[in-house]
């Protein structure tokens, strides 16, 4: 089974803020410690500060306070003598102590001097005979140059304590950051939740189990939801426009093959005029292939729109479905003087007026009419059949694909959903009602460009 690999932004905000919180409980725990080294320093420092009479008191009572000319006359009584876990020395340079106070002397400490630098200015820890002392040196209190007073206190029971401190400050602190590595696992599930969500809606219209993405994102996604949706919908327009194109085109070539066949059994034609005719039928075919596979690529709205002349479009148009429906005599008569061009694309204008014309010279039974007139605002084509018409039920519906208003005759029933299409791809609107020659009458009304 293959491993999962993390999503690579997942990983790296995962890893970014455990760094964070790693660093940050380094810091807690530091600044934690601190507080409480600083704690036994000051608690520390408030004992000596206490234990300063008791050792003064000793100085007095060993006349050591008068090693200095300026020693003070203090008048005060001398403090009796208690136990004391401060040991106070003077020590002179060559190592050696000249004196020591009574809980020093009972302590057998009489080397310490050795192992206090005489240049030591500053509260110091020393180890002696491997335990921890803490040296303070106050050479004030003599008054003396040449010789350093100094007080010791055994800090192994509070370093044993210290470092108790210090190991339970670290188990919570390490037991804050894994806390706070699991809560930021869930809280990034959590947060990625919508991604994944995402992924697995994507992968169901993929599938086609799902034809959008649901509207229910956060905000900050609804930018990427809302794109992918139109996203979406355009690629299923565009599959809709092949399948559309790939329908009209087999509707489209079935007029012509049917043209071709009618010309194939016209024996009154010769050769010559047969091929003639043939080969502008296959190059309306060529033409219609490419016309359909443009716009099924880029959209009836990308067409380049041209002015394109009726007449020429009609007179083939007509020439084509005569030979196809020969049985009938069909008079065409052509209104084009007020308007003899449009502004459409000439495949645009072929394919409506081949699907209009197809079904007028089937339904009709004498006569088809085409008029066009320029408006204010507008251009109008209508093209008109004295057939049976179209039912009033029928007259909205019949423009979508596959509704067939003659269900005797076989057909597709797409022929005029294509000319609603067309009409709709340049603005226009395109209707059908009663004509005057009590048949139907489409009227299509194209915008004039602005």
């Amino acid at each position: 089974m293959a491993r999962r690999v993390m999503p690579q932004i997942h990983k790296r905000v995962i890893s970014t803020s455990i760094a964070i919180i790693f660093l940050f409980s380094l810091l807690v725990g530091f600044l934690i410690n601190q507080v409480y080294v600083k704690n036994y320093v000051a608690m520390y420092s408030s004992e000596l500060v206490a234990e300063v009479p008791h050792i003064v008191g000793e100085l007095r009572r060993d006349n050591m306070l008068e090693l200095g000319q300026n020693a003070p006359n203090l008048g005060q009584p001398i403090p009796e003598t208690k136990h004391s876990e401060y040991l106070a020395f003077i020590c002179e340079q060559d190592g050696s102590a000249s004196w020591m106070s009574s809980e020093a002397r009972n302590s057998g400490m009489s080397d310490i001097c050795l192992y206090v630098p005489y240049s030591m200015k500053e509260p110091d820890m020393i180890y002696y005979k491997e335990s921890p002392y803490v040296v303070h040196v106050i050479s004030e209190a003599t008054y003396s140059t040449s010789e350093l007073f100094i007080v010791v206190r055994d800090v192994s029971p509070q370093l044993e304590k210290l470092a108790h401190v210090k190991r339970q400050t670290w188990f919570y602190v390490g037991l804050a950051f894994f806390a706070a590595t699991g809560l930021l696992y869930a809280a990034s599930y959590w947060s990625f939740s919508p991604l994944r969500k995402l992924a697995g809606e994507l992968n169901e219209i993929a599938e086609s189990r799902r034809e959008t993405l649901d509207s229910d994102y956060p905000k900050e996604l609804e930018d990427v939801t809302d794109a992918l949706n139109r996203m979406i919908t355009l690629r299923k327009d565009q599959t809709q426009r092949y399948r559309h194109a790939m329908d009209d085109l087999a509707h489209s070539l079935k007029s012509r093959l049917a043209a071709t066949n009618a010309l194939l059994d016209d024996s009154s034609l010769s050769r010559e005029i047969m091929s003639k005719r043939i080969v502008e039928q296959v190059s309306q075919m060529d033409d219609m292939v490419q016309y359909q596979l443009k716009r099924a690529l880029v959209g009836q709205r990308g067409l380049v729109r041209e002015k394109t002349e009726l007449r020429p479009v009609i007179d083939s148009l007509s020439g084509m479905f005569s030979k196809i429906y020969g049985d009938k005599p069909v008079n065409v008569t052509l209104n084009l003087q007020e308007l003899p061009s449009l502004p459409l694309n000439k495949a645009d204008l072929t394919e409506l007026l081949g699907n209009l014309l197809e079904n007028a010279f089937r339904f009709c039974i004498s006569e088809v009419r085409i008029s066009s007139r320029e408006m204010i605002d507008h251009y109008v084509l209508t093209v008109e059949d004295d057939g049976l018409g179209v039912a009033e039920t029928l007259r909205e519906s019949i423009f979508q694909r596959g509704v067939r208003a003659d269900q005797l005759n076989p057909g597709t029933g797409i022929g005029l959903a294509v000319c609603d299409e067309i009409v709709e791809s340049y603005g226009g609107k395109i209707r059908v009602i009663e004509s005057e020659l009590e048949g139907a009458a489409f009227i299509m009304t194209f915008p004039k460009l602005r």
